[in-house]
């Protein structure tokens, strides 16, 4: 067992690692924090209203915040701002620029550049790595092009690719030579900037401008960009396709944009982890790095400054704990005076700073330079990769984002780590617990995926299976030890409880009766039918669970929030006990989430997350002898923590 859980562990390698000779951006082990740059003056329009010296007093009063990267960009009109010139009946005559020739064979703007390179004398004048967002075509609800564009759909029309290409090749044979800046990016959610049918037509032309940039510079990493990815192989814009041509992938986790995010409050579990599970996802099933790229509140109609605050504090721990490179806000300044769109069709826009347009520090900033500062007296220059213990095989027939989701925060609760990948490769990892959740439609999974997993619990692997919604598995007594007597499409809800008498709530949108078999009943409702069962395969075991619980657990508002949620956490937590984990530190406070990290010298870092917006003392079982506390509280078994905010100590 404890071969297998090494093995598992060998994917939770810290994402700097794995991008080593990319950059030094993702590569020096750094955990940076940071934010999305627009200036406080001119928002959007900053390039064309240019102001040198309010730039550098922008970047100056960020870097004292705590921000060590900015993604910046480069507004694709204003940069390129071509104009076709047109003859008689509209015909075609040239392609102009601002009615003047061509500067240059790519139509840019040669004085945008000069003040692009102004940026990026700032940034590295205070130690600022810049992420570049090349194509800015699409930003905060609003599209941009240059003019003789603006009519073509610029992801599919061939003449649009064409002059994206020559500006992104322009645009970094010009900048390559300057060291600020760390990456470059494709441009803001590209993704949003044309219609898509065909995840061929994404693919080419995320291949046509990802080429472009390494033409110029093979020495950065090529980032995404992007958010709203799909876990399925046969929809655009896919993670399968993203971790081909990207060297790095990325997450905009909003909660109101994510589907299962916004139904606890912002300050709680849920919305604390979205950021880190998300990109932990999105790497697991691209095989890249992911990181936070924009993490935010979308204003005070979603929670105040302080429980905002508090949330980002969790997030930046968790995404810290998590291996990820980088958690970045949007965005650096508020921006209620602009009078022009995006600004004037929403109010979201209009507040999402870390400070104030005047460049008064929001206790966002404050939360931020604090973090840095505990970073600045930790010892270690990079954490410890995290300890995995069990493999979370993601659906890529369908959207696999709830139930992984679910997966991710259900074991957070039940006390230990899991990793994703995605259920159709061809080759799985070895590890000791395999989770193989639900999906929302009959054949989440293919014959091929499902024999993979167990091959895996022959040879001695536990397997976890939630059998709900339209699911359906082939030779499901054989495997489980249970009959399926009953199934309709019946929407189902019941009590179960385990041996200790604690009363768990679930529910499914079908309804399936069972008769344990071969199988050994863990868990049953009132009435005596099974719903979490145990059955020997092999040299492995198969725990079966009799209704959707991943599903079922984000599409709930009470299993998340408070020290005494819904206990779905259980069956996970009875899953971990049958497949032999155990951890070094364990709490029956389920709102506490620890990861471990072992160091060379055998020691054991732990960080302990309280999603909770109130302090907590938390009983815990600790294996061994605690060593140094850098944060936090730890004595004769009790934990405490401070509202959304984390402990870090050793055990020896």
């Amino acid at each position: 067992m404890k071969k297998k859980i090494v093995l598992a562990a060998m994917l939770s390698l810290s994402f700097c690692e794995a991008m080593a000779g990319h950059g030094d951006m993702f590569s020096d082990g750094r955990f940076r924090t940071g934010c999305n740059y627009w200036a406080s003056h001119a928002g959007m329009y900053m390039w064309r209203n240019w102001d040198a010296a309010q730039v550098e007093k922008d970047v100056a009063a960020l870097k004292a915040e705590g921000v060590d990267v900015m993604r910046v960009f480069p507004l694709w009109p204003d940069f390129q701002p071509l104009t076709a010139l047109l003859g008689v009946n509209g015909d075609f005559r040239e392609m102009a620029q601002r009615d003047r020739p061509l500067a240059n064979e790519a139509g840019v703007d040669e004085e945008m550049m000069r003040r692009f390179r102004f940026l990026c004398d700032v940034a590295r004048k205070n130690d600022i790595k810049l992420v570049v967002g090349l194509l800015t075509g699409w930003m905060s609800g609003r599209f941009f092009a240059p003019p003789a564009l603006e009519s073509r759909n610029v992801i599919t029309d061939p003449e649009a690719i064409m002059w994206e290409v020559r500006f992104v090749r322009h645009f970094v044979r010009e900048m390559k030579d300057h060291p600020a800046i760390g990456a470059w990016d494709l441009g803001n959610e590209c993704n949003c900037m044309g219609q898509v049918e065909t995840p061929a037509a994404a693919w080419n032309w995320l291949n046509s401008i990802a080429a472009a940039i390494r033409a110029e510079d093979a020495s950065r990493p090529v980032v995404s960009g992007m958010h709203g990815c799909s876990t399925s192989a046969s929809r655009p814009w896919n993670l399968r396709h993203l971790g081909e041509l990207m060297d790095v992938l990325t997450t905009h986790p909003y909660p109101l944009f994510t589907p299962e995010c916004a139904r606890d409050d912002f300050d709680t579990m849920r919305n604390a982890c979205h950021p880190a599970a998300e990109s932990l996802m999105y790497a697991g099933l691209s095989g890249k790095p992911c990181f936070v790229e924009e993490a935010g509140d979308l204003g005070r109609c979603t929670a105040s400054l302080e429980r905002s605050s508090g949330a980002m504090r969790a997030g930046m721990f968790t995404a810290w704990a998590s291996g990820l490179p980088a958690y970045v806000w949007w965005c650096g300044f508020d921006q209620h005076h602009l009078d022009f769109p995006p600004y004037t069709w929403n109010a979201i826009e209009r507040e999402l700073g870390l400070m104030t347009a005047d460049s008064r520090a929001k206790p966002l900033a404050r939360t931020m330079g604090a973090f840095r500062e505990f970073l600045k007296t930790f010892p270690f220059a990079k954490l410890p990769p995290r300890r995995v213990d069990a493999i979370c095989l993601v659906p890529e027939l369908e959207n696999g984002w709830p139930c992984a989701f679910g997966a991710y925060l259900l074991s957070r609760q039940a006390g230990f780590d899991i990793s994703f990948v995605g259920a159709e490769q061809k080759a799985l990892p070895d590890a000791g617990l395999y989770i193989l959740p639900s999906g929302m439609e009959c054949d989440p999974y293919t014959h091929g995926a499902w024999n993979r997993v167990l091959e895996k619990v022959r040879d001695g692997a536990t397997v976890m299976i939630s059998k709900g919604n339209k699911t359906r598995y082939s030779g499901i007594r054989e495997v489980t030890g249970n009959q399926i007597e009953t199934f309709r499409i019946k929407p189902h809800s019941f009590d179960f409880s385990f041996e200790d008498g604690r009363v768990i709530h679930g529910a499914d949108t079908t309804t399936t009766h069972i008769s344990a078999v071969e199988s050994t009943v863990l868990a049953r409702t009132s009435a005596g039918e099974p719903v979490v069962t145990v059955n020997s395969c092999g040299k492995g075991k198969v725990v079966f669970v009799n209704f959707a619980i991943e599903i079922n657990s984000v599409r709930s508002s009470d299993s998340f929030t408070g020290c005494k949620p819904n206990m779905l956490y259980l069956v996970y937590r009875a899953a971990a006990k049958e497949a032999g984990i155990t951890r070094r530190i364990t709490s029956d406070i389920p709102s506490i989430g620890f990861t471990e990290h072992e160091t060379v010298e055998g020691r054991t870092i732990v960080v302990a997350v309280n999603y909770e917006p109130t302090p907590v003392k938390a009983p815990v079982v600790i294996r061994g002898a605690i060593g140094k506390v850098w944060r936090g509280k730890i004595a004769d078994g009790l934990l405490e923590i401070p509202a959304n905010d984390a402990a870090v100590f050793t055990i020896e």
